[in-house]
């Protein structure tokens, strides 16, 4: 089976990769395409770097677009000339959404793997996809029927973060890594995995940890650092008790006594934990009044938008201060009703998300699309 794939952002390029793998387990594949390291791994041709596509934000829109053009016509001719069985889309919107039809017309079989989350910024955009989307597959519960409803044939196959979720030390195993007993408290600020992110969120988060400090003598800051970004600057101003780790990501989201959360993915892992957090984020003044008048929900993060309900509170562009992070996460670290509380209101999340097995479903979907 040859397939073309595009996952132009670093979750696309994992949740791809494992969709790939078990693909693997049921026949024979080649695959060529716009691929990230995780991709590349899983032995996929990498035609495209994705790294060298991501953008944060409509600001860096313009910077990107001769490149974003020269990566379209190469896959169009590559699709033209190598006629792939399918071409795999996994979510990147602002890219895939235009490729998309184009393809069509070639006469390509179009996957979208990872629905765009139309029903936040453009719901019309769900019935134009009915017109050369071949399969959708969502990860949400909620899509399937908002899709199919606007023509889409889509099939829910579950969430891939599920497929290998776990922290990666057990909490006794971590706490001996930070040299801490088991009762200290341990605060975990994760502010993005991108640098135009941790520059907006970090020196915030820090002041707000400085401040729950203060008065917390046993309280421990942890921030882990996402792969591929440099060592933090000595000279940033944080808490006297601030441990900077790598690799320990979900460690620190599973085991922490609270976090505070830049909006994304790693909220959605933070609520499979069921650990309190607050939801973070600030951008630029340009991106913010752009996507102020397209988001059409009133919250934003994942795990408030899977709960329908408020799990998880937000703090948004003005709002996000060293205060009112601080203030909002005093109560989960000093009052073990409050805390209990708020993980209980969090567990919905899992339960709503289901269990594992997204990559094995979704590359059984296409493997029957293609056969």
């Amino acid at each position: 089976m040859k397939l073309a794939v595009v996952a132009g952002e670093a979750s696309g390029d994992l949740h791809a990769a494992r969709m790939i793998t078990a693909l693997r387990a049921l026949g024979a594949i080649e695959v060529k395409g716009v691929a990230g390291p995780e991709l590349r791994a899983a032995g996929v041709e990498c035609l495209v770097r994705a790294e060298d596509l991501a953008m944060l934000g409509f600001a860096e829109i313009p910077a990107r677009l001769p490149r974003l053009f020269a990566t379209r016509r190469r896959l169009i001719e590559q699709v033209r000339n190598w006629r792939p069985h399918a071409v795999v889309l996994v979510d990147y919107p602002g890219f895939n959404l235009r490729l998309g039809p184009e393809l069509e017309r070639l006469g390509a079989t179009i996957f979208y793997y990872i629905a765009p989350q139309v029903w936040a910024w453009h719901p019309e955009r769900a019935a134009r996809m009915a017109q050369w989307v071949d399969q959708l597959a969502v990860v949400f519960p909620f899509e399937e029927p908002m899709f199919r409803q606007a023509g889409v044939n889509a099939t829910y196959v579950g969430h891939p973060l599920l497929d290998d979720f776990g922290p990666e030390r057990s909490e006794t195993e971590f706490r001996a890594e930070l040299g801490m007993g088991p009762d200290a408290r341990i605060l975990g600020l994760l502010p993005g995995s991108r640098p135009q992110e941790i520059a907006r969120h970090l020196p915030v988060l820090l002041a707000a940890a400085r401040q729950l400090e203060s008065t917390r003598p046993d309280l421990v800051t942890v921030v882990p650092l996402a792969p591929g970004l440099p060592d933090p600057s000595p000279g940033l101003p944080g808490p006297t008790r601030l441990r900077w780790l790598r690799g320990r990501t979900r460690s620190v989201q599973a085991h922490a006594t609270a976090c505070a959360v830049a909006s994304g993915t790693a909220t959605l892992e933070t609520a499979l934990f069921a650990t309190p957090h607050v939801i973070v984020y600030r951008t630029g003044w340009l991106n913010y009044a752009i996507a102020s008048r397209l988001v059409q929900l009133e919250r934003i993060g994942l795990p408030n938008i899977v709960a329908e309900a408020p799990v998880a509170p937000e703090l948004i562009q003005g709002r996000m201060t060293p205060d009112t992070v601080a203030a909002t996460i005093a109560p989960w670290l000093d009052d073990p009703a409050a805390r209990a509380a708020a993980h209980t209101g969090l567990e919905c999340v899992r339960a709503r998300l289901g269990g594992p097995g997204a990559s094995r479903r979704a590359a059984e979907l296409l493997w029957t699309l293609t056969s």
